[in-house]
């Protein structure tokens, strides 16, 4: 059975990394050159990395054809000082002295990422895991940060505990491994992929034409031209897993192939179970009212659906609500102690 976790930048931020857009942005304006036409377009009360995506699409329509060379000038500092950022926030995090806690912390956060649903919720996953409980468990991940943190710590867990944990099947042990880790968007080392969706995001009559242009500012097209076969790999982890967990990402435009692969692939089996962790409403939730629970659980389940380009009629759409599970505020990959001094 395969298990394949969603990672956004939830999980840097769970280390303590100060990777969140707010955070970059004062740097950008700090170290860019002051015509850099994109200091232009942002505003430091963004609040997440897909806004400055979109808002980079939206603002096409102020480049004039003189200006494409520019553009592609200005595009391309923004991309190296986000790596320059990244590079230093990612230096911060040190494990070492420390493997075994992180290991253990890790493990935890992967064989018991259920622990928190409601009863309904903990036993539909559990139901699934019982139907393939002859089978080896595998984690796998597809990660949209350009960081190696989550690369880090599963190299560590793969030294230190192989199998991280077994199961009972049916008489025998079966073993609970680590999968792949595919960087969907390229890493700092690799290919750093910043841009849209899809060609109706960009906000420019001319640069739609520009099929230059479309291969350096669309994700699928980008990923494509760089030959990584990124997305094709991506999508085969989708359709070989069972249960899918979306951690430390928000349910944006920018990455909306994603949401429709995700809704296709329940589509698949009743025995496909999605479930949401998300971070946010903790007053609404805090109040302990049922109504608010429920509010928001439908809205954020809605979301992935509309996001997934669900067209379908309501019945169906009810039942794929169904196997949609939202974890709130949950503990899990709760590295932050682990940081080394020197990010202090």
């Amino acid at each position: 059975m395969n298990i394949t976790f969603f990672i956004g930048n939830g999980f840097d931020i769970n280390l303590g990394l100060n990777t969140k857009y707010s955070d970059f942005y004062p740097y950008f304006i700090e170290k860019s050159t002051i015509t850099n036409m994109i200091r232009a377009w942002l505003q430091e009360d963004e609040l997440l990395w897909a806004d400055l995506e979109e808002q980079l699409g939206k603002e096409l329509e102020n480049v004039e054809e003189s200006k494409r060379e520019q553009f592609y000038e200005d595009k391309a500092e923004l991309d190296g000082l986000l790596l320059e950022y990244l590079t230093q926030e990612q230096g911060k995090v040190s494990i070492q002295n420390k493997e075994n806690e992180v290991v253990d912390e890790f493990i935890r956060s992967l064989t018991t990422f259920y622990g928190d649903l409601s009863e309904v919720g903990r036993n539909s996953i559990l139901s699934t895991c019982d139907i393939y409980k002859n089978e080896e468990f595998k984690y796998c991940f597809i990660c949209f940060n350009y960081t190696d943190t989550l690369d880090q710590i599963t190299n560590i867990t793969r030294k230190l505990k192989s199998p991280i944990t077994t199961h009972q099947g049916n008489g025998s042990t079966r073993n609970n491994t680590l999968g792949t880790v595919l960087h969907i968007h390229g890493t700092l080392n690799e290919e750093m992929i910043l841009g849209v969706n899809d060609i109706e995001q960009v906000n420019s009559t001319f640069l739609k034409k520009d099929d230059e242009f479309l291969d350096t500012f669309i994700k699928r097209r980008m990923n494509n031209s760089i030959g990584q076969r990124k997305t094709e790999h991506a999508q085969k982890l989708i359709e070989g897993s069972h249960i899918i967990c979306i951690f430390g990402m928000s349910i944006g435009n920018t990455d909306k192939m994603w949401w429709e692969e995700i809704v296709k692939w329940l589509n698949i089996s009743e025995n496909n179970k999605l479930v949401i962790f998300y971070k946010g409403y903790k007053k609404e939730l805090d109040r302990k009212l049922p109504v608010n629970t429920i509010r928001l659980n439908n809205r954020l389940k809605q979301a992935v659906l509309e996001k997934g380009g669900a067209d379908l009629e309501d019945s169906k759409i009810n039942k794929l609500k169904q196997r949609i599970f939202i974890s709130f505020n949950t503990n899990i990959f709760g590295f932050k102690e682990f940081l080394s001094d020197k990010s202090e």
